[in-house]
Order: structure tokens, then C-alpha cells, then sequence
């Protein structure tokens, strides 16, 4: 046992291996390596990607439309017309369609029948003073091959059709009784979306949303109880929801979920912070799992509503 004690002193000496300087590295590292995040470091992600949403809402592209140059719409509708959007709306100060992809709850046209239509209906169209008797309907988006695009709000009157160019406030009514007839039959062709379809939809997806989880948690055995891994756990959810509720109210006061990115960009801030706490937190019991399944379940909520109710 001497013997071979002697060999390993030899070998490796009794000075020790690593310097004073490196050692103190090495334990700056590992110090390093085992501190905690600071507390303000999720709260400023989120502020950080709330700040974005609004200024993606406030510099995009659905804001961006080239009025210059027309002085009438029947002057517009010479040229072709490449697309248009129409949504319902009864205010006359607001406006609720827009660029193609970009507004949700609108109805796009861009078919040669439906574009040829609404030329038609604006070359048969004159410049009237507004009736009392007409209200507001739909609002309409119209581009045009030559890069111009109008905002008209939609005024029927007992069957007579009218446009309110929101740029120049000059109010037209379209003369042609046929063509009128015709246009407004097309824009009242649209899904039904009744109320009992939407509630019957919703019950539907609240009990989907309970099944899914009780499997999630049953296949991974993530516990339910206690709902926080400790104090910060819980903070932070709180100032996460917090933050959420807020934009959330910021966002219907202005209106900002017609605009489709706005939408998304919440959807995912929303998704992806809560199961990157419960990542965090909880990896361990696999709490992030519930997220992952919520995120999916929501997806195809949407994609069921748009493309078939």
C-alpha cells in the first residue's frame, strides 16, 4: 500500500493542481451558474412584448392606404378592381374592414363576378346629399389595380343602396335599382352566426379543454395541488395576468382585435409566457405539459371558427 502511495504522490505531486487564479475562476463560474434570475426579469418580458404589440398596431400595414388622387369613386371605379372586404357595422364613425389577411370577422371578395359587381355599382353611382332615412350597414374596402383603395361605409334606405366615402365625405347613391338589388344580395350572403351555434361551440370547447388536461395530468402525473411551486412561482403568475388583463382591456376599448396580428401576437405572448413560468418552475413535475396541450386545444378553437362556422 506504501508502495503504491509513493507512486501516486510522484505522479502527481503534493503541490496542487490547479492555481490560485484558476480556482478562483472556477468558483466565479459555478457562483455565477447558481444564481437565481433577478425578480423584474419576466415582468419586463412581458412589458417588453406588449410595447411590440403596439407598435406593430400603430406602424402596420392595414393603416397604410393611398387616397390621394381620387376625387370620386365613380372615377376610381374606370379602373379594375383587384379585391374588396366588407364586415358589419352599424356606427358610422367607425370603420371595421380593411386589407385582406389583416381584419378578422370580414368577408373577402376577389372573384371576376363579385369584383365586376361592385364596379359596377359605383360607376352607377352619384353624388346625393344624405337622407335621414338611411343607416349605416356594412363597411367596405375597395383596391384597386392602380394601387388606390377607398374606405366606403355602406347606407341602405328600404332597399335603396348609398356609400359614404370616409376620405372625402361626399355621400353617393347608386341609381341603378338592379345592380343595387344585386350587390346587397351579395353582401347578406354570408355565415350564420347564431348565438346558439356560438354557445352550443363554447360549451363544447370548455368541456374538450377539461378532458384534455385531466388527461395530460393523469398520463404524466402532474399534480394539480399545490397550484404554485413556491413564492415567485406566484408572483410572477400574478404580474403575468395582471399585465394580461390589462392589454386585454386596452385592446377591446381601442378596438385592436379586428387587426389580425394584433390578435395573434397576444394569443402567442399570452401562450408562450405562461408556459415558459411553468417551465421554469415546474419542469420537474412537467407542469409546462397543461401549456402545451391549452396552446393546441386554442389553435384549433380558431381554426374551427374560421374556417367553419
Amino acid at each position: 500500500m506504501t508502495s503504491f502511495k509513493d507512486k501516486v504522490d510522484k505522479e502527481l505531486g503534493e503541490a496542487p493542481r490547479f492555481s490560485q487564479q484558476l480556482q478562483e475562476r472556477i468558483l466565479h463560474d459555478v457562483v455565477q451558474q447558481n444564481k437565481q434570475p433577478r425578480r423584474w426579469q419576466y415582468p419586463m418580458i412581458f412589458i417588453g412584448a406588449v410595447v411590440t404589440i403596439l407598435i406593430l398596431i400603430v406602424i402596420g400595414p392595414w393603416n397604410q392606404v393611398e387616397t390621394s388622387k381620387h376625387a370620386s369613386i365613380v372615377e376610381l371605379a374606370r379602373h379594375e378592381v383587384k379585391q374588396f372586404t366588407s364586415a358589419y357595422n352599424w356606427e358610422e364613425d367607425t370603420f371595421k374592414a380593411g386589407r385582406t389577411g389583416w381584419i378578422l370577422g370580414q368577408q373577402s371578395y376577389k372573384n371576376d363576378s363579385e369584383t365586376k359587381l361592385i364596379a359596377n355599382t359605383l360607376q352607377k353611382a352619384v353624388i346625393s346629399k344624405k337622407d335621414d332615412d338611411y343607416y349605416a350597414y356594412r363597411d367596405v374596402w375597395v383596391e384597386f389595380n392602380n394601387g388606390q383603395a377607398v374606405q366606403l361605409k355602406m347606407f341602405l334606405n328600404d332597399g335603396q343602396l348609398a356609400f359614404s366615402d370616409r376620405h372625402t365625405n361626399v355621400f353617393y347613391k347608386v341609381q341603378d335599382d338592379d345592380t343595387a338589388s344585386a350587390f346587397i344580395a351579395l353582401m347578406e350572403d354570408e355565415k350564420d352566426f347564431s348565438f346558439g351555434k356560438i354557445f352550443t361551440f363554447l360549451i363544447m370547447a370548455l368541456l374538450l379543454g377539461w378532458l384534455l388536461e385531466k388527461a395530460i395530468r393523469k398520463k404524466f402525473s402532474i399534480p394539480k395541488e399545490p397550484k404554485y411551486i413556491n413564492t415567485s412561482h406566484q408572483r410572477t403568475t400574478y404580474i403575468a395576468k395582471f399585465i394580461q388583463g390589462a392589454t386585454l382591456i386596452l385592446f377591446n376599448i381601442n378596438g385592436w382585435f379586428l387587426y389580425t396580428a394584433a390578435f395573434w401576437i397576444f394569443l402567442t405572448v399570452a401562450i408562450v409566457s405562461n408556459f415558459l413560468i411553468d417551465y421554469y418552475y415546474g419542469r420537474e413535475e412537467k407542469r409546462h405539459y397543461v401549456s402545451i396541450g391549452s396552446f393546441v386545444l386554442v389553435l384549433l378553437i380558431i381554426i374551427f371558427i374560421i374556417y367553419f362556422l
